[in-house]
């Protein structure tokens, strides 16, 4: 039996204990007198528990991690090529990472309903951080807590056009048009917006990143590799211009082969940069 929330086990007897003292303290006026005073350090304790719960809870699912569902296996098994060229120990790795990365964030699904963002559509969205940190320690992407997906393209306080991507830095959101995410993991010629947020924000936190220089001559190179024309990427993000470093970004991890051998000098250059 895996346990899912420490927290909760830890804090079963104590919830039992104050029921117990709290039915005594109503039906037994001696024990009241003598011993109501024990509710006081009980609720202490499960108020501290409430608080530290999701520190102590993510500690305890680093040691044992809770293991992602055969349907998300299945799916990556299906359209992640990184996923399906991993070793077996490897993909633990992988599925370890994932599962903390969706315990990690709040997922925010933006429908009338309110519904809870389910795991497999959490997993489709986290997948792209782990591929992209999958040689760094950064998996968790410190520093962004909230993943907002809507159904829809949308608008913003910072643009209020429509698009389908968009990272705020100052409160640490991710935003994304899920129909998109999907379209851009299953179709090979579709732009993958998820993986272009998390590569928005690996350029943002890894200077690094953006010694990239792109020439007139890499942005036809870009085309080749993909297929997917400059035009059809502006359309698909929703904004009118793009870091053409970000797109070579998103194409080294999307297309590494055809990437490699169209662009190789290119690929050497991002293959040292991300492991830096």
């Amino acid at each position: 039996m895996q346990i899912h929330s420490l927290t909760r086990f830890i804090a079963f007897p104590f919830i039992i204990a104050g029921g117990y003292v709290f039915y005594k303290n109503a039906t037994d006026d001696y024990f009241s007198e003598a011993y109501s005073w024990i509710l006081f350090p009980l609720l202490i304790i499960l108020v501290a528990l409430y608080i530290l719960s999701p520190s102590i809870d993510f500690w305890w699912h680093q040691k044992y991690p809770i293991k992602i569902g055969p349907p998300v296996i299945k799916w990556l098994n299906q359209y992640s090529s990184f996923y399906q060229g991993l070793n077996e120990t490897q993909k633990a790795k992988f599925e370890k990472r994932l599962s903390l990365f969706m315990e990690s964030k709040e997922f925010i699904l933006m429908t009338a309903e309110k519904d809870t963002m389910p795991d497999d559509m959490k997993a489709i969205i986290a997948c792209n951080a782990i591929h992209l940190t999958f040689d760094t320690e950064d998996y968790l992407v410190e520093g962004y807590d909230r993943i907002v997906a809507y159904m829809h393209p949308f608008p913003t306080p910072f643009y209020k056009h429509l698009h389908t991507v968009e990272i705020e830095e100052v409160d640490g959101v991710v935003l994304l048009c899920i129909d998109y995410v999907v379209k851009g993991m299953t179709h090979e010629t579709e732009y993958n917006i998820a993986l272009h947020a998390f590569a928005e924000i690996h350029m943002e936190k890894h200077q690094n990143t953006q010694m990239v220089d792109i020439s007139k001559e890499d942005v036809g190179s870009l085309e080749e590799v993909s297929g997917i024309s400059h035009e059809a990427i502006l359309q698909t993000i929703g904004f009118d211009q793009v870091d053409t470093r970000l797109v070579a970004l998103h194409h080294y991890l999307r297309y590494p082969e055809k990437f490699k051998s169209i662009m190789p000098d290119m690929y050497q250059k991002i293959s040292e940069l991300l492991k830096a």
